[in-house]
């Protein structure tokens, strides 16, 4: 017996209409569905937890049996692609870059503009992929600063983007 996808929005979060979202998906508090993302939940069902920033032609896909849970305070720039199996707090997809099948990141971790990691690769805290060659290395800095800027940019789009976008609610 097939069921139906169902989408779960948190009062408080902000998922743009203009987006494709398939599957069964829970969007939590503060966390920010821009337009022309995607959302692919034709596995296990996607599990975003609150504050989390997802813009424009990023795509996130759980093809996997398992649920896809994401943390707070992450975001997925501007084309960027998630097939993880797991993604932990205040990580960073900067541009174009790839979280490819099965890998897990932990908190903290940054993956550079058009970088990626490996298949069921398994990236610890602070953990930043960088360099044409993908290169590795371990943050030892605070990223206080970046908790702020997080928190102010979350803040400006719950305020710009239903100026310009209609919102969906859950069904």
């Amino acid at each position: 017996m097939m069921t139906r996808p169902r989408l779960t929005i948190s009062t408080k979060a902000l998922v743009c209409q203009d987006n494709d979202l398939r599957g069964n998906i829970t969007v939590g508090a503060g966390t920010v569905l821009h337009p022309q993302c995607k959302v692919w939940a034709t596995g296990g069902s996607i599990i975003f937890g609150s504050g989390n920033i997802v813009e424009e032609n990023a795509v996130i896909i759980n093809r996997g049996p398992d649920a896809l849970i994401i943390g707070d305070n992450n975001v997925f720039e501007v084309g960027s692609v998630m097939e993880g199996a797991k993604m932990g707090n205040r990580n960073t997809l900067e541009v174009r870059s790839q979280v490819k099948s099965g890998t897990w990141l932990g908190d903290d971790c940054v993956i550079g503009t058009v970088c990626s990691t490996h298949e069921g690769e398994v990236l610890e805290d602070k953990t930043v992929i960088y360099g044409e060659n993908n290169e590795r290395r371990i943050y030892s800095g605070a990223r206080t600063s970046q908790s702020i800027i997080h928190a102010r940019h979350l803040e400006y789009l719950m305020q710009t983007l239903p100026k310009f976008n209609h919102s969906r609610t859950s069904s």
